[in-house]
């Protein structure tokens, strides 16, 4: 069962505290549902920070432009907008899965315009509510896994995740050092191209061995940015269910920006 099927379960447990059981079993209990790597995730946290570091100088530290999130200096770029939580949906008369809307087809919906700098609150009609993912729904990391994998020579990769998050397993994860960028700390990883899947949380960034690509998320977006070559960023921007669009690193990427759909800002916006 992959990481990706099971985040839930954290959120669903009830913790129970040290002083209601005995230390070894709280500890046992602990390491059973806080997260770390599996030894057969195919996942490493790595103690060596080094293939890291050429992340922070190509970024452009609180722009708040795409720049800020996505380092500089790739052919192209696109961001891929994470869908809306739809309706349930049903297999014989049971709740088997939720429909995912893409922002693309939530402004059609709402006769908005679709772009590259739309946000949410722009494109929902007024009143309306709708849940957005806020990391890559399954469908489309089936769709994006492929793509980056042809556009790389390697077969290895490396993973930046948050250290913010609060079930990962502290007695594994606080021990190792962390990259430190101006707005965040990350723990590395490394490990095989699909073991992405196998990550409790999508990663800040996620590039191969070659810097081919690099795949770039923030704890605060329900998008991600992904940098690449030209050819590698036209495939994204082809396939549908990646609802991906042309950007580059000046883009501003803050509340606000959708002057298309709110050329007078007067759209309340929840940040």
């Amino acid at each position: 069962m992959s990481a990706r099927f099971i985040r839930s379960r954290w959120r669903g447990i009830a913790p129970i505290t040290q002083g209601e059981t005995t230390s070894r079993e709280y500890e046992a209990w602990y390491d059973a549902h806080a997260w770390s790597p599996s030894p057969g995730s195919g996942l490493v946290i790595e103690s060596d920070l080094a293939p890291a570091a050429w992340i922070e100088p190509r970024l452009r530290a609180r722009s708040f432009e795409v720049g800020m999130t996505a380092p500089q200096g790739f052919e192209a770029y696109a961001r891929i907008l994470f869908p809306f939580v739809g309706e349930d949906t049903e297999t014989g008369g049971m709740v088997t899965g939720q429909e995912h809307v893409t922002w693309t087809e939530t402004a059609r919906r709402n006769q908005r315009v679709a772009h590259a700098l739309m946000e949410q609150e722009t494109i929902l009609a007024p009143g309306q509510e709708a849940t957005c993912y806020n990391e890559l729904a399954d469908e489309q990391l089936d769709e994006l896994l492929p793509i980056l994998t042809r556009h790389t020579t390697s077969e290895h990769s490396w993973f930046l995740l948050w250290a913010g998050f609060g079930d990962l397993n502290e007695r594994v994860f606080r021990p190792q050092p962390r990259v430190r960028h101006p707005m965040r700390d990350f723990y590395l990883l490394s490990g095989a191209l699909n073991a992405y899947r196998n990550l409790l949380h999508d990663p800040n960034y996620w590039w191969p061995d070659d810097r081919a690509w690099c795949l770039c998320t923030d704890t605060d977006f329900c998008w991600a940015y992904i940098a690449g070559t030209a050819a590698c960023i036209r495939e994204v921007l082809s396939v549908p269910e990646l609802d991906a669009y042309e950007t580059n690193p000046a883009n501003p990427a803050r509340s606000g920006m959708d002057v298309i759909n709110d050329p007078h800002g007067t759209v309340p916006r929840t940040t």
